[in-house]
């Protein structure tokens, strides 16, 4: 079982002036992610509005991504969507890309019971020979998943891991303990280092798009044992992130990407663009904290 370390950029879908996927933009932001030392990258999830793209768009982004890495970084996928049938296609999509896991969130909008969403993994996982993960989000999903749930999916061993975008630490501490054998990623930026502290060895962040660099350095302080001077940086990350949610995650994160010299074009409708006084107030932010 591969086992994933580090830090795994959740790409924002960079679009042009008419809307569209611009691969450019895709490209420069690998590269310039990958100079910074990530270790992946994260395609198609929240952060990149996977569900205001279309099934083609969802394919040719994977495909962009995938050629602008090259063999310089993993790359894992998120191919869920409301149908088991249209997740499988993306996930034979994806393998055939050469991907090194593709996820999903629990199909949502409809009431499933527990049962339907284990029969979905393990209909995701049988479809595919590459590893799956399974994308707890229960903030956006509205699925949580207790440790009781999560038995018989984890005993299935091509479900190798978790992303765990939740603030229950408990919980991500007991899993980790429990299924020493599988891959655990800490998907809230704001408590990347908690999550460290608690046994994640890895992250997957809609931030790590504008400041990779810190969290790299949060994880290298941490493991030296300087967990002061790991604080201090977070609390960095913290502030940038605190301006964030108050503009808009995904489209501030965008914003301070221009102001970076990667233009990845406005979040897709219903999104609105920020005013000139958000604009200012995220700006002012990012700077002061070193971005």
């Amino acid at each position: 079982m591969k086992k994933f370390d580090g830090i795994y950029t959740a790409l924002v879908t960079p679009f042009d002036q008419k809307g569209s996927i611009n691969s450019g933009a895709v490209q420069r932001l690998v590269e310039r992610n990958i100079k910074q030392g990530v270790s992946g990258f994260y395609v198609c999830g929240s952060t990149g509005e996977s569900y205001l793209l279309t099934k083609e768009e969802r394919k040719y982004l994977l495909e962009a991504v995938c050629e602008a890495a090259g063999n310089d970084a993993d790359i894992l996928v998120n191919v869920g969507m409301f149908s088991t049938d249209y997740a499988i296609e993306l996930a034979k999509h994806a393998e055939k890309q050469g991907v090194k896991a593709v996820s999903s969130v629990p199909p949502f909008y409809f009431p499933f019971t527990m049962e339907e969403y284990v029969e979905y993994y393990s209909d995701l996982a049988d479809s595919v020979d590459v590893p799956v993960l399974l994308y707890n989000i229960p903030a956006m999903s509205s699925v949580t998943f207790a440790d009781d749930d999560l038995k018989p999916l984890l005993a299935n061993e091509k479900i190798t891991g978790i992303k765990h975008t939740s603030y229950d630490l408990f919980q991500l501490q007991q899993l980790i303990h429990q299924y020493p054998e599988k891959n655990f990623f800490i998907g809230h930026d704001e408590i990347f280092l908690s999550a460290l502290a608690v046994g994640a060895h890895a992250g997957i962040g809609s931030t790590y798009n504008i400041m990779a660099g810190k969290f790299i350095k949060i994880r290298e302080l941490f493991m030296q044992g300087k967990t002061k001077e790991a604080a201090e940086v977070q609390n960095e990350v913290n502030n940038v992130v605190s301006a964030l949610c108050r503009v808009g995650i995904f489209k501030g994160i965008k914003e301070i990407l221009k102001m970076q010299g990667i233009d990845c074009g406005y979040c897709r409708k219903p999104f609105k663009k920020l005013d000139d006084t958000q604009r200012a107030f995220l700006l002012e932010t990012a700077e002061r904290n070193g971005l």
